[in-house]
């Protein structure tokens, strides 16, 4: 009898001692799950962003899941009872000239055996300054902090884009839009034109609406540099029919900017308008009736 409790003893110590090696090793060494997070833009981005007039919404997709250790974490993460993990998103960092921000900065994922997924929305708006085909960057932080059996995770992820080209010039008029002449004088306009825009740009110019009977030449296109400045002109020659004249027109001329490198991304035109008085007598050979006749004083 006492033999058989002497066994029975024994065999209850050796079940313990396993049961303590299996507590100690399995969970400890067995059990490893880890959150893994990935963010990854749209497609649209490779569309260049247009500085201040565009606001670009950019999709991200936020893609989560568990990655384990060992077969037995698998099978824990298929009995873990919590169904949804806290995802916190920041904007750490963005260039100079831009601003950056997110729809949402908490995300509610849900825990499953594959890859879950939730779409946020990034606003990018880019200052007058963005270097047009330069190199834009936006910087995410993703974390999750410990949460049960789960590891917490952070991670930083830059985001590149790249910015357009904004087409903006500035005509300036020193002398007004407004000039009184004969019929037989010219009206000149200075324009003083600013280049406004992120890169270099051709501005062409278009005599847009003319009285009929007049005339208006202006410069062919120019280019400029970026922040560069010219003073193109204007000159407006009325008809110059015999007899007395009163005539008040207007003259507009369309200026169109575009990039120097391809002209063919253009800008919104501009549009200005001058108006010349003509007043007074045209006589065709007056003057040199005059001065002949002079002459003819002279020597008698």
């Amino acid at each position: 009898m006492a033999k058989v409790m002497k066994s029975a003893v024994s065999t209850i110590f050796l079940f313990f001692l396993l049961i303590s090696v299996f507590a100690v090793s399995s969970p400890v060494n067995a059990i490893s799950l880890n959150s893994n997070i990935d963010v990854v833009w749209e497609n649209n981005i490779v569309k260049p962003v247009i500085p201040r007039d565009e606001l670009r919404r950019l999709n991200l997709t936020v893609n989560y899941k568990v990655d384990w250790g060992r077969d037995f974490a698998y099978g824990a993460l298929e009995a873990y009872t919590i169904t949804e993990i806290l995802m916190n998103l920041q904007v750490t960092e963005y260039s100079p000239w831009c601003i950056a921000t997110l729809s949402v900065t908490t995300l509610l994922i849900p825990i499953t055996l594959g890859v879950s997924n939730s779409t946020v929305i990034l606003n990018v708006q880019l200052k007058e300054d963005a270097p047009a085909f330069g190199e834009g960057y936006v910087k995410i932080l993703a974390s999750t902090r410990k949460q049960g059996l789960i590891g917490g995770f952070e991670k930083e992820f830059t985001l590149d884009f790249v910015p357009g080209y904004l087409a903006r010039i500035n005509v300036y008029l020193p002398q007004g839009t407004t000039k009184n002449i004969g019929p037989m004088d010219y009206a000149v306009f200075p324009l003083e034109i600013n280049n406004l825009g992120n890169a270099r740009t051709t501005v062409f110019f278009t005599i847009e609406d003319i009285p009929k009977g007049w005339t208006a030449v202006i410069n062919n296109d120019i280019t400029l540099d970026e922040n560069g400045q010219y003073t193109a002109t204007l000159t407006v020659k009325p008809p110059r029919d015999f007899g007395y004249h009163d005539d008040r027109k207007s003259v507009m001329v369309k200026l169109t900017p575009a990039r120097a490198e391809n002209t063919t991304e253009l800008g919104k035109p501009s549009f200005i308008t001058v108006l010349v008085q003509s007043r007074g007598f045209y006589t065709p050979g007056f003057e040199a009736i005059t001065f002949i006749g002079a002459i003819v004083v002279v020597l008698l």
